[in-house]
């Protein structure tokens, strides 16, 4: 006699059971979506953070940032200082800031120069472009009459009288800028030249904010960051001359007044990708039409696109190292967003920043981990030769004695 068939037990839990997990239920990759979404929101309130503070203190960051900039343009002058004067690393110091001084207040005292020397030759040419427009205005296509001329001219004069308070407290806080240019003038000074004398001390002290695990692959990024900082601004450096020194010759060649003080200009203005050579460009071409016509414009203008397209095509890739290279389109959501954010300072900081934030990324993910990552890869091994005979300099290889006997 055959047993009857029990029916099987149910295999859904109720509802009321406690021993399943929520967390079973949800899918690996939702799990995956919530965990970058609660970091990323978390990176994104420390990037408000931080660009509120720097917002704060705009003065003392920027002043910051450019003595960077200046010390990695001077640190190699300072570095074979050091070698030709041994002793104290103030003199080295000091002597490399008042070369860069020199350089900067001779720059700036030959534009202020030229520009005084013919500024009544400039000030006839644009009170002659003016007569001209005013007679085009008459008798071009427009065909205005001189009483509306006359009604346009009253307007402007009117609104200048009815906002003269305005312009007075413009002029106060020109005073107020200028002011506090000077302090950031200073605190440039002072900061490059605590840089060079202290660079390597500056950097462990940095090194030593973050946690010991960290520090050596920081430290190799670091200085390839470094190096890449100081090779982009000495080759920008390079290139600007190159245009400044061209833009000037063509000038030059048309006669064209300021031309010196034009190629100077140029060369200011190309530490800006982009902006700057378009910017002091048009400018030149505005003063060689007011000067000779439209004629030498066009060859001035022509010169300029052809030296934008070398920079592009040529000097960029000769002179700048592929560690270097940043992509063009880089180049101008960088400069674009700097110019939005912080104005003429934030469009000279941005590409800069980009190389470095470029190179140093990179580094920190091909850096060793262990005891390989305590030097840098491009250094070499302290325990094949003696001990160091002096600190390394920031981004520098150290200088190493000779092999002592027991050496390899």
């Amino acid at each position: 006699m055959s047993t009857p068939e029990v029916p099987p037990e149910p295999t859904t839990p109720p509802l009321s059971d406690t021993s399943h997990d929520a967390l079973e239920a949800v899918t690996w990759q939702v799990r995956v979506a919530a965990a970058w979404s609660w970091r990323l929101i978390v990176i994104g309130a420390a990037l408000y953070l931080l660009t509120k503070i720097f917002v704060k203190v705009e003065l003392v960051a920027f002043s910051f940032i450019l003595a960077l900039f200046l010390t990695a343009v001077l640190h190699p002058i300072e570095r074979s200082l050091r070698k030709m004067l041994p002793g104290p690393k103030s003199l080295p110091a000091a002597l490399a800031l008042l070369i860069g001084i020199a350089a900067l207040g001779g720059v700036g005292w030959f534009v202020v120069w030229q520009i005084s020397t013919h500024s009544t030759q400039l000030g006839d040419q644009i009170t002659h472009f003016v007569d001209q427009t005013k007679n085009w205005l008459q008798t071009g296509p427009l065909h205005l009459k001189s009483a509306d001329l006359d009604k346009l001219s009253q307007n402007i004069t009117d609104t200048i009288k009815s906002h003269q308070g305005q312009l007075i407290s413009g002029a106060i806080a020109t005073l107020r800028t200028a002011a506090e240019g000077l302090a950031a003038l200073l605190l440039i000074l002072l900061s490059t030249f605590f840089l060079l004398r202290d660079g390597e001390l500056i950097w462990g002290f940095v090194l030593k904010m973050f946690p010991s695990r960290a520090q050596p692959r920081l430290n190799v990024a670091g200085r390839a960051g470094w190096r890449t900082l100081g090779g982009y601004m000495r080759g920008q450096t390079l290139i600007a001359l190159i245009h400044g020194v061209s833009i000037a010759a063509v000038l030059l060649v048309l006669r064209v007044p300021l031309a010196a003080a034009l190629g100077v200009l140029i060369f200011l203005g190309s530490f800006i990708p982009i902006i700057g050579l378009t910017v002091t460009g048009a400018l030149c071409v505005v003063i060689t039409l007011l000067e000779h016509g439209v004629t030498a414009a066009i060859v001035v203008a022509v010169a300029i696109v052809v030296l934008a397209q070398l920079e592009a095509h040529l000097l960029q890739p000769i002179i700048m190292s592929r560690s270097v290279e940043v992509h063009p389109l880089a180049i101008a959501l960088a400069v674009i967003t700097g110019t939005t954010l912080g104005g003429i300072p934030g469009a000279l900081i941005a590409v800069p920043f980009v190389a470095f934030l470029n190179t140093t990324v990179r580094a920190l993910r091909q850096a060793p981990v262990g005891p390989d990552a305590r030097k840098d890869p491009k250094e070499p091994d302290p325990k094949a030769n003696a001990p160091l005979t002096e600190p390394p300099e920031l981004g520098d290889k150290p200088t190493v004695g000779k092999a002592g006997p027991g050496s390899r």
